[in-house]
Protein backbone atom coordinates (compact mmCIF):
# COMPACT_ATOMS: atom_id res chain seq x y z
CA UNK A 1 0.00 0.00 0.00
CA UNK A 2 1.33 3.30 -0.96
CA UNK A 3 0.44 4.47 2.47
CA UNK A 4 1.71 2.08 5.24
CA UNK A 5 -1.51 1.80 7.36
CA UNK A 6 1.16 0.93 10.46
CA UNK A 7 2.92 4.17 10.19
CA UNK A 8 -0.11 6.40 9.67
CA UNK A 9 -2.14 6.15 12.73
CA UNK A 10 -4.43 8.18 14.91
CA UNK A 11 -2.97 9.07 18.24
CA UNK A 12 -5.96 8.15 20.01
CA UNK A 13 -5.11 4.64 18.53
CA UNK A 14 -1.82 4.59 20.77
CA UNK A 15 -1.19 3.68 23.54
CA UNK A 16 0.03 7.14 24.98
CA UNK A 17 2.31 6.08 27.61
CA UNK A 18 4.64 4.13 25.03
CA UNK A 19 4.81 7.37 22.48
CA UNK A 20 7.27 10.01 23.16
CA UNK A 21 4.83 13.01 21.12
CA UNK A 22 7.09 15.13 18.89
CA UNK A 23 6.17 18.20 16.40
CA UNK A 24 8.29 18.99 13.51
CA UNK A 25 7.98 22.68 11.53
CA UNK A 26 8.89 21.65 8.13
CA UNK A 27 9.38 23.84 5.28
CA UNK A 28 10.19 21.90 1.91
CA UNK A 29 9.33 21.13 -1.52
CA UNK A 30 7.10 18.18 -1.64
CA UNK A 31 4.22 16.86 -3.65
CA UNK A 32 2.90 15.03 -0.92
CA UNK A 33 3.64 16.47 2.26
CA UNK A 34 2.31 13.22 4.19
CA UNK A 35 5.47 11.14 2.50
CA UNK A 36 7.72 13.63 3.67
CA UNK A 37 6.64 13.11 6.89
CA UNK A 38 6.94 9.24 6.39
CA UNK A 39 10.23 9.54 5.45
CA UNK A 40 11.06 11.45 8.67
CA UNK A 41 9.52 8.86 11.00
CA UNK A 42 10.71 6.57 9.45
CA UNK A 43 14.31 7.65 9.27
CA UNK A 44 14.66 8.10 12.82
CA UNK A 45 13.00 4.88 13.85
CA UNK A 46 13.28 1.30 11.99
CA UNK A 47 13.63 2.06 8.56
CA UNK A 48 16.03 4.19 6.07
CA UNK A 49 15.82 5.41 2.95
CA UNK A 50 14.35 2.50 1.10
CA UNK A 51 12.97 -1.11 1.99
CA UNK A 52 15.48 -3.75 3.72
CA UNK A 53 14.88 -7.35 4.68
CA UNK A 54 14.97 -7.28 8.09
CA UNK A 55 12.46 -4.30 8.76
CA UNK A 56 9.69 -6.98 8.78
CA UNK A 57 6.47 -6.01 9.65
CA UNK A 58 7.16 -7.32 13.22
CA UNK A 59 10.40 -4.56 13.65
CA UNK A 60 7.78 -2.09 12.23
CA UNK A 61 4.98 -2.70 14.57
CA UNK A 62 7.11 -2.95 17.49
CA UNK A 63 9.46 0.20 16.38
CA UNK A 64 9.01 2.10 13.82
CA UNK A 65 7.25 5.90 14.68
CA UNK A 66 3.96 7.18 13.69
CA UNK A 67 2.58 10.00 11.73
CA UNK A 68 0.03 10.74 13.86
CA UNK A 69 -0.89 13.84 12.06
CA UNK A 70 0.32 16.53 9.37
CA UNK A 71 -1.12 19.97 9.56
CA UNK A 72 -0.78 22.65 6.41
CA UNK A 73 0.26 26.27 6.84
CA UNK A 74 -2.16 27.89 5.83
CA UNK A 75 -4.57 24.93 5.06
CA UNK A 76 -4.98 25.37 1.43
CA UNK A 77 -6.94 23.36 -0.52
CA UNK A 78 -6.18 24.14 -4.29
CA UNK A 79 -4.24 21.75 -6.28
CA UNK A 80 -1.92 24.49 -7.56
CA UNK A 81 -0.59 24.81 -4.18
CA UNK A 82 1.77 21.76 -4.36
CA UNK A 83 3.98 22.92 -7.00
CA UNK A 84 4.80 26.28 -4.26
CA UNK A 85 8.21 26.21 -4.03
CA UNK A 86 8.00 25.74 -0.30
CA UNK A 87 5.16 23.95 1.81
CA UNK A 88 5.02 24.61 5.32
CA UNK A 89 3.93 22.03 7.63
CA UNK A 90 3.73 20.79 10.91
CA UNK A 91 4.28 17.24 11.48
CA UNK A 92 3.22 15.17 14.52
CA UNK A 93 5.39 12.15 15.21
CA UNK A 94 5.31 9.48 17.88
CA UNK A 95 7.99 7.59 19.11
CA UNK A 96 8.41 4.27 20.78
CA UNK A 97 9.71 5.14 24.21
CA UNK A 98 11.17 1.37 24.56
CA UNK A 99 13.41 2.26 21.74
CA UNK A 100 15.09 4.80 23.86
CA UNK A 101 14.56 3.51 27.57
CA UNK A 102 16.80 5.87 29.39
CA UNK A 103 19.54 7.30 27.25
CA UNK A 104 19.30 11.47 26.99
CA UNK A 105 22.16 11.20 24.18
CA UNK A 106 19.89 8.45 22.32
CA UNK A 107 16.38 10.67 22.45
CA UNK A 108 18.13 13.71 21.12
CA UNK A 109 19.55 11.11 18.16
CA UNK A 110 15.99 9.76 17.71
CA UNK A 111 13.99 13.12 17.94
CA UNK A 112 17.00 15.58 15.55
CA UNK A 113 19.56 12.97 14.52
CA UNK A 114 20.07 12.54 11.18
CA UNK A 115 17.13 14.53 9.84
CA UNK A 116 19.15 17.40 11.83
CA UNK A 117 21.17 17.78 8.19
CA UNK A 118 17.91 18.27 6.37
CA UNK A 119 16.86 21.62 4.92
CA UNK A 120 13.90 23.13 6.47
CA UNK A 121 13.56 20.95 9.52
CA UNK A 122 13.05 22.36 13.12
CA UNK A 123 12.07 20.40 16.20
CA UNK A 124 8.93 22.56 18.16
CA UNK A 125 8.04 20.50 21.17
CA UNK A 126 8.24 17.17 22.52
CA UNK A 127 5.39 15.98 24.79
CA UNK A 128 6.35 12.86 27.25
CA UNK A 129 4.78 10.00 28.91
CA UNK A 130 4.84 9.88 32.39
CA UNK A 131 6.36 6.08 32.23
CA UNK A 132 9.27 7.55 30.38
CA UNK A 133 10.11 10.43 33.01
CA UNK A 134 10.92 8.00 35.91
CA UNK A 135 14.27 7.98 34.25
CA UNK A 136 14.58 11.87 35.25
CA UNK A 137 15.24 13.30 38.53
CA UNK A 138 14.97 16.85 37.30
CA UNK A 139 16.18 19.31 39.84
CA UNK A 140 17.01 18.90 42.97
CA UNK A 141 16.09 21.82 44.85
CA UNK A 142 14.49 23.81 42.55
CA UNK A 143 12.32 27.13 43.81
CA UNK A 144 11.21 26.23 46.54
CA UNK A 145 14.57 24.40 47.47
CA UNK A 146 17.09 27.81 46.61
CA UNK A 147 14.20 29.80 48.90
CA UNK A 148 14.74 27.70 51.64
CA UNK A 149 18.55 27.61 51.19
CA UNK A 150 18.97 31.08 50.78
CA UNK A 151 16.20 32.37 53.27
CA UNK A 152 15.02 34.89 50.18
CA UNK A 153 10.95 33.88 50.65
CA UNK A 154 8.98 36.57 47.70
CA UNK A 155 11.73 38.38 45.93
CA UNK A 156 13.86 37.71 42.66
CA UNK A 157 17.21 36.21 43.65
CA UNK A 158 19.61 38.29 42.89
CA UNK A 159 22.96 36.30 40.22
CA UNK A 160 26.60 38.01 39.81
CA UNK A 161 29.40 37.01 37.58
CA UNK A 162 32.91 37.95 37.59
CA UNK A 163 33.58 40.56 35.66
CA UNK A 164 36.17 40.88 33.68
CA UNK A 165 35.03 37.35 32.53
CA UNK A 166 38.42 36.05 32.96
CA UNK A 167 42.31 37.32 33.50
CA UNK A 168 42.12 37.93 37.82
CA UNK A 169 43.26 36.21 40.02
CA UNK A 170 41.98 34.27 43.12
CA UNK A 171 42.68 37.28 45.42
CA UNK A 172 40.67 39.20 43.12
CA UNK A 173 37.78 36.74 42.91
CA UNK A 174 37.43 36.79 46.66
CA UNK A 175 37.70 40.39 46.75
CA UNK A 176 34.99 40.35 44.20
CA UNK A 177 32.50 37.88 45.74
CA UNK A 178 32.52 39.76 49.02
CA UNK A 179 31.78 42.65 47.26
CA UNK A 180 28.85 41.40 45.27
CA UNK A 181 27.92 39.65 48.94
CA UNK A 182 27.83 42.01 51.33
CA UNK A 183 25.90 44.40 48.67
CA UNK A 184 22.68 41.89 48.42
CA UNK A 185 23.97 39.18 45.47
CA UNK A 186 22.40 36.00 46.38
CA UNK A 187 24.65 33.72 43.98
CA UNK A 188 27.27 34.77 42.60
CA UNK A 189 28.81 32.59 39.81
CA UNK A 190 31.56 32.35 37.37
CA UNK A 191 31.37 33.44 34.11
CA UNK A 192 31.40 30.93 31.67
CA UNK A 193 34.57 31.56 30.36
CA UNK A 194 36.28 30.97 33.27
CA UNK A 195 37.63 27.19 33.91
CA UNK A 196 40.30 26.12 35.43
CA UNK A 197 43.30 28.21 34.03
CA UNK A 198 46.70 28.21 35.81
CA UNK A 199 46.60 31.75 36.56
CA UNK A 200 43.03 31.16 38.49
CA UNK A 201 42.68 27.58 39.24
CA UNK A 202 39.58 26.31 40.69
CA UNK A 203 40.96 25.30 44.36
CA UNK A 204 42.30 28.28 44.48
CA UNK A 205 39.92 30.48 43.67
CA UNK A 206 37.14 28.17 45.90
CA UNK A 207 39.36 28.68 48.98
CA UNK A 208 39.30 32.64 48.26
CA UNK A 209 35.64 32.68 47.63
CA UNK A 210 34.82 30.65 50.92
CA UNK A 211 36.57 33.29 52.98
CA UNK A 212 34.46 36.09 51.28
CA UNK A 213 31.27 33.32 51.66
CA UNK A 214 32.08 33.25 55.37
CA UNK A 215 32.69 37.03 55.98
CA UNK A 216 29.80 38.41 54.52
CA UNK A 217 27.79 35.75 56.63
CA UNK A 218 29.43 37.71 60.10
CA UNK A 219 28.77 40.79 58.95
CA UNK A 220 25.17 40.27 57.28
CA UNK A 221 23.57 36.67 58.76
CA UNK A 222 23.29 35.95 55.01
CA UNK A 223 24.22 32.77 52.69
CA UNK A 224 25.57 33.58 49.56
CA UNK A 225 25.85 30.46 46.87
CA UNK A 226 28.88 30.37 44.52
CA UNK A 227 28.47 28.52 41.58
CA UNK A 228 32.01 27.22 40.62
CA UNK A 229 32.06 26.56 36.90
CA UNK A 230 33.23 22.87 36.52
CA UNK A 231 32.57 22.34 32.84
CA UNK A 232 34.77 20.05 31.12
CA UNK A 233 35.16 16.11 30.44
CA UNK A 234 32.77 14.13 32.41
CA UNK A 235 35.24 12.63 33.99
CA UNK A 236 36.40 15.32 35.16
CA UNK A 237 33.52 17.39 35.82
CA UNK A 238 32.58 14.15 38.61
CA UNK A 239 36.41 14.71 39.82
CA UNK A 240 36.45 18.86 40.17
CA UNK A 241 32.85 18.29 41.63
CA UNK A 242 33.67 15.91 44.52
CA UNK A 243 37.10 18.11 45.26
CA UNK A 244 35.10 21.82 45.64
CA UNK A 245 32.51 20.04 47.28
CA UNK A 246 34.56 18.55 50.00
CA UNK A 247 36.27 21.78 50.43
CA UNK A 248 32.86 23.57 51.33
CA UNK A 249 31.71 25.05 48.39
CA UNK A 250 27.68 25.15 48.41
CA UNK A 251 26.67 25.25 44.48
CA UNK A 252 27.95 23.95 41.16
CA UNK A 253 27.62 25.43 37.66
CA UNK A 254 28.00 23.87 34.14
CA UNK A 255 27.90 25.32 30.76
CA UNK A 256 25.20 22.69 29.60
CA UNK A 257 25.30 22.66 25.92
CA UNK A 258 29.41 22.47 25.87
CA UNK A 259 29.13 19.56 28.10
CA UNK A 260 26.37 18.30 26.71
CA UNK A 261 22.58 17.71 28.79
CA UNK A 262 23.70 13.49 29.79
CA UNK A 263 26.50 14.97 31.21
CA UNK A 264 24.86 17.82 33.41
CA UNK A 265 22.21 15.06 34.13
CA UNK A 266 25.12 12.84 35.38
CA UNK A 267 26.80 15.34 37.55
CA UNK A 268 23.02 16.63 39.04
CA UNK A 269 22.12 13.04 39.71
CA UNK A 270 25.21 11.73 42.01
CA UNK A 271 24.24 11.31 45.55
CA UNK A 272 27.19 12.97 46.81
CA UNK A 273 26.36 16.50 44.99
CA UNK A 274 23.92 17.77 47.45
CA UNK A 275 24.16 21.39 45.79
CA UNK A 276 22.01 23.37 43.63
CA UNK A 277 23.24 23.63 40.05
CA UNK A 278 23.30 26.26 37.60
CA UNK A 279 23.12 26.30 33.99
CA UNK A 280 24.42 28.60 31.64
CA UNK A 281 23.45 28.62 28.04
CA UNK A 282 26.81 29.24 26.33
CA UNK A 283 26.46 27.81 22.53
CA UNK A 284 22.82 27.14 23.10
CA UNK A 285 22.11 29.52 19.96
CA UNK A 286 23.54 26.17 17.73
CA UNK A 287 20.34 25.03 18.97
CA UNK A 288 17.56 27.30 18.82
CA UNK A 289 18.64 30.58 17.21
CA UNK A 290 17.20 29.14 13.40
CA UNK A 291 13.98 29.69 12.54
CA UNK A 292 14.47 26.47 10.22
CA UNK A 293 17.02 24.28 12.35
CA UNK A 294 17.20 22.76 15.54
CA UNK A 295 15.49 23.04 18.48
CA UNK A 296 12.67 25.40 19.67
CA UNK A 297 13.93 27.89 22.61
CA UNK A 298 11.51 26.26 24.88
CA UNK A 299 12.33 23.04 24.35
CA UNK A 300 15.84 23.45 24.32
CA UNK A 301 16.55 26.58 27.36
CA UNK A 302 13.35 24.91 29.21
CA UNK A 303 12.01 21.24 29.04
CA UNK A 304 15.44 19.68 28.26
CA UNK A 305 17.28 21.80 31.06
CA UNK A 306 14.81 20.51 33.25
CA UNK A 307 14.81 17.27 32.42
CA UNK A 308 18.80 17.14 33.26
CA UNK A 309 18.49 18.48 36.88
CA UNK A 310 19.20 21.55 36.67
CA UNK A 311 17.98 24.16 39.63
CA UNK A 312 18.84 27.34 37.91
CA UNK A 313 19.28 28.12 34.15
CA UNK A 314 20.66 31.21 32.99
CA UNK A 315 19.47 32.41 29.27
CA UNK A 316 18.84 35.36 27.16
CA UNK A 317 16.16 37.84 27.80
CA UNK A 318 14.01 39.72 25.13
CA UNK A 319 15.38 42.82 26.79
CA UNK A 320 19.12 42.25 26.79
CA UNK A 321 21.99 42.63 24.26
CA UNK A 322 21.49 39.02 22.98
CA UNK A 323 17.76 39.24 22.73
CA UNK A 324 14.85 36.52 22.30
CA UNK A 325 11.60 37.20 21.17
CA UNK A 326 9.71 37.84 23.86
CA UNK A 327 7.03 35.23 23.67
CA UNK A 328 9.95 32.85 23.19
CA UNK A 329 11.56 34.16 26.07
CA UNK A 330 8.50 33.96 28.04
CA UNK A 331 7.48 30.24 27.48
CA UNK A 332 10.94 29.27 28.25
CA UNK A 333 9.98 30.63 31.82
CA UNK A 334 7.00 28.77 31.51
CA UNK A 335 8.51 25.25 30.17
CA UNK A 336 10.90 25.63 33.39
CA UNK A 337 8.13 26.07 35.90
CA UNK A 338 5.20 24.88 35.06
CA UNK A 339 3.84 21.65 36.59
CA UNK A 340 5.55 18.73 34.79
CA UNK A 341 4.85 15.40 36.33
CA UNK A 342 7.38 14.90 39.59
CA UNK A 343 9.84 17.23 38.71
CA UNK A 344 10.64 20.51 40.36
CA UNK A 345 10.29 23.85 38.76
CA UNK A 346 13.90 25.51 38.36
CA UNK A 347 13.92 29.23 38.81
CA UNK A 348 14.14 31.20 35.41
CA UNK A 349 17.65 33.61 34.28
CA UNK A 350 16.29 35.88 31.95
CA UNK A 351 19.40 37.81 31.72
CA UNK A 352 22.21 39.29 29.10
CA UNK A 353 22.79 42.63 30.13
CA UNK A 354 20.35 43.46 32.53
CA UNK A 355 20.09 46.57 34.72
CA UNK A 356 18.23 48.41 37.80
CA UNK A 357 15.92 50.37 35.03
CA UNK A 358 14.94 47.10 33.66
CA UNK A 359 13.74 45.59 37.31
CA UNK A 360 10.45 46.24 37.22
CA UNK A 361 9.45 45.31 33.45
CA UNK A 362 11.32 41.70 34.54
CA UNK A 363 8.95 41.00 37.43
CA UNK A 364 6.12 42.66 35.42
CA UNK A 365 6.88 40.27 33.00
CA UNK A 366 7.93 36.83 34.85
CA UNK A 367 6.50 37.54 38.42
CA UNK A 368 8.83 37.23 41.28
CA UNK A 369 10.13 33.46 40.94
CA UNK A 370 12.98 34.45 38.51
CA UNK A 371 17.07 34.91 38.93
CA UNK A 372 17.85 38.39 37.83
CA UNK A 373 21.79 38.00 36.24
CA UNK A 374 23.57 40.73 36.13
CA UNK A 375 27.36 41.86 35.79
CA UNK A 376 28.58 44.91 34.18
CA UNK A 377 25.33 46.93 35.79
CA UNK A 378 26.85 46.06 39.31
CA UNK A 379 30.76 46.07 38.85
CA UNK A 380 30.30 49.19 36.55
CA UNK A 381 28.28 51.13 38.87
CA UNK A 382 29.41 54.61 39.44
CA UNK A 383 29.24 53.33 43.25
CA UNK A 384 31.05 50.53 42.75
CA UNK A 385 30.07 46.45 42.65
CA UNK A 386 28.60 46.86 46.53
CA UNK A 387 26.44 50.00 45.38
CA UNK A 388 25.45 48.10 42.08
CA UNK A 389 24.38 45.03 44.12
CA UNK A 390 22.31 47.35 46.82
CA UNK A 391 20.37 49.60 43.86
CA UNK A 392 19.40 45.73 42.39
CA UNK A 393 17.68 44.99 46.19
CA UNK A 394 16.22 48.32 46.30
CA UNK A 395 14.47 48.25 42.56
CA UNK A 396 13.22 44.37 43.59
CA UNK A 397 11.58 45.80 46.64
CA UNK A 398 9.93 49.22 44.83
CA UNK A 399 9.11 46.91 42.07
CA UNK A 400 7.31 44.44 44.52
CA UNK A 401 5.52 47.64 46.09
CA UNK A 402 4.55 48.58 42.53
CA UNK A 403 6.55 52.11 43.39
CA UNK A 404 8.26 53.34 40.63
CA UNK A 405 11.59 53.21 40.19
CA UNK A 406 12.33 56.98 39.83
CA UNK A 407 10.50 57.57 42.90
CA UNK A 408 12.55 55.01 44.98
CA UNK A 409 15.04 56.40 43.64
CA UNK A 410 14.55 59.81 45.33
CA UNK A 411 15.42 57.63 49.04
CA UNK A 412 18.06 55.59 47.79
CA UNK A 413 21.13 56.92 46.42
CA UNK A 414 22.65 53.60 44.94
CA UNK A 415 19.50 53.16 42.21
CA UNK A 416 19.09 56.98 41.73
CA UNK A 417 22.90 56.38 40.60
CA UNK A 418 22.03 53.39 37.97
CA UNK A 419 19.22 55.24 36.75
CA UNK A 420 20.90 58.11 35.78
CA UNK A 421 23.74 56.06 34.11
CA UNK A 422 21.62 53.38 32.56
CA UNK A 423 17.84 54.98 32.55
CA UNK A 424 14.36 52.81 32.87
CA UNK A 425 13.15 50.51 30.48
CA UNK A 426 10.06 51.90 28.73
CA UNK A 427 11.27 55.44 29.37
CA UNK A 428 14.81 55.56 28.26
CA UNK A 429 15.79 54.35 25.11
CA UNK A 430 17.74 50.67 25.77
CA UNK A 431 20.09 49.67 22.99
CA UNK A 432 22.57 46.88 23.50
CA UNK A 433 25.32 45.97 20.63
CA UNK A 434 27.91 43.17 21.17
CA UNK A 435 29.85 45.37 18.29
CA UNK A 436 30.10 48.47 20.18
Amino acid sequence: MHYDPTIFQMYESLEPDRYILAFYYCEQPAADILQRAFAIAIEQSSGTWLPVPEETPEVRGRSAARVVGVYEIPDINTAAHIDAPERRFIAAIAFPADNIKDQFPLLLTTLNGNISMVKNLKLLDVIFPKRFMKHFQGPQFGIPGLRKILNVPERPLLVAMFKPCVGFLPKAAGKMFYEMGVGGVDIVKDDELLGDPDFCPIEARVEECLKAMEKVKRETGRTVLYTVNITDAPDKMLRTAEKVLKMGNNALMIDIFTAGYASFKMVAEQKFVNVPILAHPAMAGIYYASPQWGFSAALSLGKFVRMAGADIMIYPSQYGKVPLVHERAVRVAQEQRAPFYHLKPLFPGPSAGNHQGLVSELIRTYGPDIVIGAGGSIHGHPGGAIAGAKAFIQAMNASLKNIPLRNAAKKHKELRASLEKWGVYGEDKNNYDLTR
